[in-house]
């Protein structure tokens, strides 16, 4: 692992838990490495506050020296399946409320439109197959999945995902009211 995965699980960990995008030991990521092996973030780990004992190193082969996340698994199989670069779970709140009670989340913002379109709503064995169609899915009641070239652009999906579910939300509100 280089200084600079390093610097880079560091900001976007802290981007998405400053956004309220993650609780304090919830989410996980990781990026592909050039070998077919992957760097992802331990289980249990602080994404807000990550050490270098926070990331752990998966071989090709599954093996690794430390706890990855628990869904390593699900990472690779995202992996396999898209090509992608990074793969970013977090817990943007709206977004799963809003999972809860749809099966596709459909942007009214024009950035969700534009960036996102429909963002399916998926059980969590799906969540790997889904991606290969959207750069973010939902697994249902649980959490956003996205698909990037690097966490950058995992994390972009991430937070247009969670904005536009807000702007659902209150015009669900203002539809009641």
């Amino acid at each position: 692992m280089t200084d600079a995965a390093l610097d880079e699980f560091r900001a976007a960990g802290r981007t998405l838990w400053e956004a309220g995008l993650v609780s304090s030991h919830g989410g996980n990521m990781s990026v592909r490495l050039p070998d077919g092996g992957l760097l992802v973030t331990r289980t249990g780990s602080m994404l807000g506050r990550l050490e270098e004992g926070d990331l752990v190193t998966v071989a090709a082969d599954g093996s690794s020296r430390g706890e990855p996340s628990m869904d390593t698994a699900l990472h690779r199989a995202a992996y396999d399946s898209t090509g992608a670069g990074a793969v970013l779970h977090a817990h943007p709140r709206h977004a799963i409320a809003l999972s809860l009670v749809m099966d596709v989340i459909e942007p009214a913002d024009a950035e969700g439109r534009l960036r996102l379109g429909a963002v399916p709503v998926v059980e969590a064995e799906g969540v790997a197959q889904a991606l290969r169609y959207a750069p973010i899915v939902i697994a249902r009641g649980h959490g956003s999945y996205a698909r990037g070239d690097d966490l950058w652009q995992a994390l972009q999906w991430t937070s247009v995902l969670e904005e536009s579910a807000q702007v659902l939300w209150l015009l669900r509100a203002m539809e009641k009211a």
